[in-house]
């Protein structure tokens, strides 16, 4: 039998829920009124049965995360998991899940944070409204990560989620965070485009913590557009903002982006002085990884600018130490592989539960073939139904199977093109640069009339022309420009430049229509094929073709090369091995010809792919 509460615990009861709810309230308005009702809160219900004690505990934590007392604040989300474990709450669990993650989000842990956010995913996928914060914290880390893609996926299903009213907070901080990224992206048009979306949202909600990211991002936007006095007004309104919520961490980033403004301007005193005053408040907030990060390379070109070298490097060491350790490849690699096991998982558990049910409908099968003897054609004719229905779900099976192997190809792909970008950014941005600046020096010195010193100049330059040349056959700009046809016979025309074998380039029917993704598999292709040519073939003459013929899409490379056995596939490299797996990406039929007289490739592209 239920014990009957006391009036004054009824009343208590009560109290609680109302200063939670109010607690909750100035979550993002107030944070020591927030402190204050969940203190409060806090000491009624540890009087009172513990009632909703779990759930005070996970905001007392993200309290203590404001303060910057990680350590207190990992203390009682345990606490709360503690009491979690004894009477569950998925909705509070994935609450303090999601303030567990973001006690790591000033270290280098991102697997951890990645994880506990996954697991908020999981538990919220039938709560919209939390469901869309999470997606929002979730597109955050990717995007603090350089893993731009997967940040707009998930701050768009945000977006989404919150523009339906359900939660204006995360459609605001996800309008911040898509702005942000395309900010990043050098796309300032649609930065723009979401963040005045962000404003008006501000203007109705009048959320200070809305507010402030909306302005700040603002602020940014009109730096990078080079209006610096249009940018000024919005990084003090942030400024504001951060002052009304008392967050030193916004208060010291606000900081941040006035001194990197007034270092565009070249102010560079009056930079220096407000990147002293982000010093003031990032000492406060015991640290915060991700600002330390800006601040430190800001800071030290101003103070190189203002003649200030010893100091600019001392800063320029801090800013290198901490950006090696964030944005590392392997923390990037764990960040990818997470969301790739989630999203493998998902897709396990849907196979898992395909299987279960045709296992169950196998025993049923049985079941009912035991009667059928009895029933005789109304029983055969039930049987008939199930069987049919078994084939069905089976081949639903081999369908989601199919789906898993082509999204995980798909993905691989994906990452290799984006690596090859990263490469090719970093010849053309560090290598190039630093093969400048020598030169530079060099030239400096010709006045000696030096023959060795000529000499090393015309050799960086020739070293400058092929950095510039590997990076772009990495990613190619015709590709990216332009359409499949015209990188393919700039690329040809570049071969031929710098290779013995003569390339001829031809184009037979209608204009190829492909979408991006397809066009840069068919250029892979054409680019390790005309490559296998030039290294093994010892060919003279290379011929690289594409078709589209009453709707025949093909594309041919042909040599006059000494040939290889076709047969003997356990010779392909790796070289043929990525064509093969980019041409059953592309679900087309490859066919290879090989004498003494030379080699032949054809590629011939199905209906659907034409079509897409």
């Amino acid at each position: 039998m239920k014990q009957k509460l006391k009036s004054s615990e009824i009343g208590d009861t009560t109290r609680i829920n109302t200063y939670i709810a109010l607690a909750k309230k100035y979550m993002s308005i107030d944070l020591d009124t927030f402190n204050l009702y969940n203190h409060t809160a806090l000491k009624l219900s540890l009087k009172n049965k513990e009632h909703r004690l779990a759930r005070i505990y996970s905001n007392t934590g993200l309290g203590y995360i404001y303060a910057s007392q990680i350590d207190s604040a990992r203390y009682v989300f345990d606490k709360a998991l503690d009491i979690l474990d004894r009477k569950d709450d998925k909705k509070v669990r994935a609450a303090v899940y999601s303030n567990y993650g973001m006690s790591y989000q000033s270290s280098d842990d991102l697997e951890k944070r990645i994880a506990y956010n996954l697991k908020v995913i999981d538990l919220l996928a039938d709560n919209p409204h939390n469901l869309s914060l999470a997606h929002y914290n979730q597109g955050i880390i990717y995007g603090q990560a350089d893993l731009f893609e997967l940040s707009k996926k998930h701050l768009k299903i945000a977006y989404a989620k919150g523009k339906d009213g359900i939660n204006q907070r995360s459609e605001g901080l996800a309008l911040m965070g898509l702005g942000h990224i395309f900010m990043v992206e050098k796309k300032l048009d649609s930065a723009k485009l979401y963040l005045q979306k962000g404003l008006v949202l501000c203007e109705e909600t009048k959320n200070p913590q809305i507010c402030y990211a909306i302005n700040d991002k603002l602020g940014l936007l009109y730096t990078e557009l080079g209006q610096y006095n249009k940018a000024t007004p919005f990084f003090l309104e942030a400024k504001d903002y951060a002052n009304v919520r008392k967050d030193d961490r916004d208060f010291a980033s606000s900081f941040v982006n006035l001194g990197y403004n007034e270092l565009k301007r070249k102010n560079y005193q009056k930079s220096i002085e407000y990147f002293k005053d982000y010093e003031r408040f990032y000492n406060k907030t015991n640290g915060s990884v991700m600002l330390d990060v800006n601040a430190y390379r800001f800071w030290s070109e101003a103070e190189a600018n203002a003649g200030n070298l010893a100091e600019s490097n001392k800063l320029l060491r801090k800013y290198t130490d901490v950006k090696d350790s964030l944005f590392s490849e392997k923390n990037r690699n764990l960040l990818v592989e997470a969301e790739t096991k989630y999203q493998t998982e998902k897709k396990d558990k849907e196979i898992a539960e395909q299987k279960l049910a045709i296992t169950e409908s196998k025993s049923r099968t049985r079941t009912m073939t035991i009667l059928i003897v009895s029933l005789l054609l109304g029983s055969i004719l039930l049987w008939f139904s199930f069987s049919q229905r078994q084939k069905r779900m089976q081949q639903q099976l081999v369908s989601i199977e199919r789906e898993q192997e082509v999204r995980t190809l798909e993905s691989l792909m994906e990452g290799e093109e984006k690596e090859r970008l990263r490469i090719a950014k970093e010849l053309h941005d560090g290598v190039n640069g630093d093969l400048s600046a020598i030169k530079f020096k060099l030239v400096s010195l010709l006045e000696t009339n030096n023959t060795v010193i000529n000499e090393a100049v015309t050799m960086i330059d020739n070293s400058c022309e092929q950095v510039r040349t590997i990076s772009h056959n990495l990613v190619p700009p015709s590709l990216r420009d332009f359409d499949l046809l015209e990188a393919v016979e700039t690329y040809c025309n570049d071969m031929n430049a710098i290779h013995k074998p003569e390339i001829t380039f031809q184009h037979v029917g209608d204009a190829i229509v492909l979408d991006k993704k397809q066009e840069a598999n068919v250029f892979r292709i054409i680019q390790e094929l005309v490559t296998n040519s030039i290294k093994h073939a010892e060919a003279k003459e290379i011929l690289v073709q594409l078709s589209n013929v009453e709707g025949n899409l093909q594309f041919t490379v042909e040599d006059d090369g000494n040939g290889f056995d076709v047969e003997n596939t356990k010779s392909d490299g790796i070289g043929m091995q990525n064509v093969r797996s980019r041409v059953a990406y592309l679900d087309g039929i490859l066919d290879i010809k090989s004498d003494t007289k030379g080699s032949s490739f054809t590629i011939s592209l199905n209906d659907q792919t034409k079509n897409t």
